[in-house]
Parts: structure tokens; C-alpha cells; sequence
């Protein structure tokens, strides 16, 4: 089981435009919205603040299944992120980065994979020894929750165009 995050859809985009790469896209459309793939509700409400220019594309294919809700295991969850967030140390993090990390959907990301167990997808990179910025696969290593890049996602996926 799968959670995407926010940045999955910014990169691939960027890296791979539907008009050079549409049976990337045709093969997205036939495994980004099946029942083992998932969107927190805070990514799905970034994608719509932000007016993503693949938002229409979401829209017209997620299905409201896949939107997760916080239920009462995952606040518990993000209330142990929020700790982790705010008491690492050696080195600890800077407080904006504290803010910014709690403040987007990458904090509820870690604490749906934690809650339900499930891998999430982004491309972000580990920087374990940050203190500006906390990065996703920093936070959900933390709690044994596993990461995946785009690329890996695609592989795991058999993607291949």
C-alpha cells in the first residue's frame, strides 16, 4: 500500500510532461488510482490550494476512497511526530523548519504511514543531518515507516514506457 506525496506529482510533471511521456501517463492513470494507492487528505488539499497543473487529471480519476482521513490512531500518530519533530536532537532542528515540516502535509504523511503501515512516495532525499528542513524519509524513518522515490515507485509498479 501506497501514500503519494505532494511532490511525486510536482516532479513528474516537471520531469516527464504528458505531451513527450503519454504512456507514462496512461500507465499512471491504470496504477496511481487503484486500491492499494492512497492520498492523505492533506495532500489532496495542498493539490487543490495550489492549483497543481495536474490537479484537473487528479481530480477526474482519484477516487474518494483514496483520499485517507484522520481517524483517532493517526492524530495519536501525529502527536508522536510532532515530538519526534520538535525534541530531536544531535543536531536538533531549527524551529522553522519545525513549523514548516508541522505545517504541511508531510507530518500527517508520516503519521497515516505509521497509523496504517503503508510506504510513502516522494522525492524527497534523506538529510539526516539537517537542521533547516525536515525532510520525509528522515521523519518516517523514524518510525519504521518506508519511502520510496518516484523512480522506485515505478519499478515497483513494473512502469515502464
Amino acid at each position: 500500500m501506497y501514500l503519494i506525496d505532494t511532490s511525486f506529482l510536482g516532479t513528474i510533471t516537471n520531469l516527464y510532461p504528458d505531451d513527450v511521456f503519454p504512456t507514462l501517463w496512461n500507465e499512471l492513470e491504470n496504477t496511481l488510482f487503484t486500491d492499494d494507492v492512497f492520498f492523505h487528505a492533506e495532500v489532496d488539499a495542498e493539490l487543490r490550494k495550489w492549483g497543481h497543473p495536474k490537479l484537473q487529471w487528479y481530480l477526474d480519476h482519484v477516487q474518494p476512497k483514496q483520499i485517507l482521513q484522520t481517524d483517532e490512531a493517526e492524530l495519536e500518530a501525529y502527536e508522536r511526530v510532532t515530538l519526534w519533530a520538535e525534541e530531536k536532537q544531535d543536531p536538533a532542528y531549527k524551529q522553522v523548519a519545525v513549523d514548516d515540516f508541522l505545517n504541511v502535509a508531510d507530518s500527517w504523511l508520516v503519521a497515516s504511514g505509521a497509523r496504517h503501515g503503508y510506504t510513502i512516495v516522494s522525492n524527497e532525499t534523506p538529510a539526516p543531518n539537517a537542521i533547516k528542513r525536515i525532510k520525509i524519509p528522515d521523519a518516517a524513518a523514524a518510525f519504521n515507516v518506508e519511502c520510496k522515490t518516484l523512480l522506485e515507485f515505478l519499478r515497483a509498479r513494473s512502469i515502464t514506457v
